[in-house]
């Protein structure tokens, strides 16, 4: 199992939480832990975003215990009151997320000894406060995430694996005879997410200001950029996943015409279908070597001839077109060339949005 820096800055605000406790003579410590691991954030956005409800869910709550506590006591039916008037105090004041914490340090405050409430009340509650002060302290201060380099890891990765099972899906498409191929359920699955992850920290990166949107046009056009890419990885996918769509079909439709041998004039066409994925890897490798590595790299026109070479060699088939089943088998290869068409230049056009930002910033 990999130890990662939340896991690290939880175990150092406990121990952080249970020395001052000690030092300060605080007791139950163990409580004041628990309240450090309850309010720790996965981020500094998060914290500090958090950091006035979560004072005030525990200002509201240890106010209740110490309130109820002291005039009422402490017995099981006033803290089942108590929790009830929390619950709607905070739903009122819009701190649903700290409902579960703000009752359990009201329900810890009424614990208290009766015999000397007040007192015992007031060092629970230094323990609570000692406990959210040391997660909120440690959050900022300690290991504070960066989502850049993760960020720029995983788009590189998400890009090469969905131009991966995309070619894969052409050739997979364009070799079918008689036999289903391997589907390689495990690159799809992959694929969708990796797509999701760059998804997440995209959006991670955002919100934890990492990337300034104000006052540094070069970073913000390249996150406007990297945007692109993911939709183009995702867009690649969905397209490789219609692409894998037709392979039964195709199949079923051969078995059921006798499984006739493929014509030159269409092997043809599957070999030009094929050929386009070259174009579309050389692309995508200048998209991340200027998107995500921030290198130069020549842009590449949107040319006509592959498609004409392409529309020779149907046309060069059509004789053949006699029956429905070839009329399937000419709408299964123009789905797939136009998928690949859109793969080709939507890259093409992506590197020349990338190159011209470039040469702005």
């Amino acid at each position: 199992m990999k130890i990662g820096a939340r896991i690290l800055k939880t175990g150092v605000a406990v121990t952080i939480t249970m020395y001052l406790c000690k030092m300060l003579n605080l007791e139950p410590a163990f409580f004041g832990a628990v309240s450090a691991v309850v309010n720790m954030q996965p981020s500094i956005f998060l914290t500090v975003k958090t950091a006035k409800d979560q004072i005030l869910v525990h200002i509201i709550g240890v106010g209740f215990g110490l309130l109820f506590g002291y005039l009422i006591g402490g017995s099981p039916l006033v803290m089942g009151i108590v929790s009830i008037l929390l619950i709607a105090v905070y739903i009122r004041l819009g701190l649903n997320s700290g409902i579960s914490t703000g009752i359990v340090a009201a329900v810890f405050v009424m614990g208290s000894s009766q015999e000397l409430f007040l007192p015992h009340a007031l060092n629970r509650t230094g323990v609570i406060f000692a406990g959210l002060t040391t997660a909120m302290f440690v959050n900022v201060f300690l290991w504070p995430p960066r989502y850049s380099r993760q960020f720029k890891v995983k788009l590189r990765e998400s890009n090469e694996t969905a131009v991966a099972y995309f070619c894969q899906a052409v050739e997979e498409y364009v070799k079918l005879e008689n036999e289903m191929p391997d589907m390689n359920q495990a690159e799809k699955i992959r694929a969708h997410s990796l797509n999701a992850a760059v998804r997440t920290l995209s959006g991670l990166l955002l919100r934890e200001g990492e990337v300034p949107t104000i006052g540094s046009p070069k970073q913000s056009q390249w996150l406007v950029l990297a945007e692109k890419l993911i939709d183009y990885n995702e867009t690649l996918t969905e397209k490789a996943d219609r692409i894998y769509e037709l392979l039964p079909v195709r199949l079923e439709r051969r078995h059921q015409a006798g499984d006739l041998p493929i014509s030159d004039e269409f092997r043809e066409i599957l070999t030009i279908l094929g050929q386009g994925c070259a174009g579309i890897q050389r692309v995508n490798a200048k998209l991340r070597s200027v998107i995500v590595d921030g290198e130069d790299a020549a842009t590449e026109e949107i040319s006509e001839v592959y498609w004409e070479k392409l529309t020779i060699a149907i046309e060069h088939w059509q004789s053949k077109l006699t029956s429905s089943y070839y009329v399937h088998a000419l709408i299964e290869a123009a789905v797939t060339a136009n998928e690949i068409k859109w793969a080709a230049r939507q890259g093409k056009q992506l590197l020349q949005d990338s190159a011209g930002d470039g040469e702005k910033g």
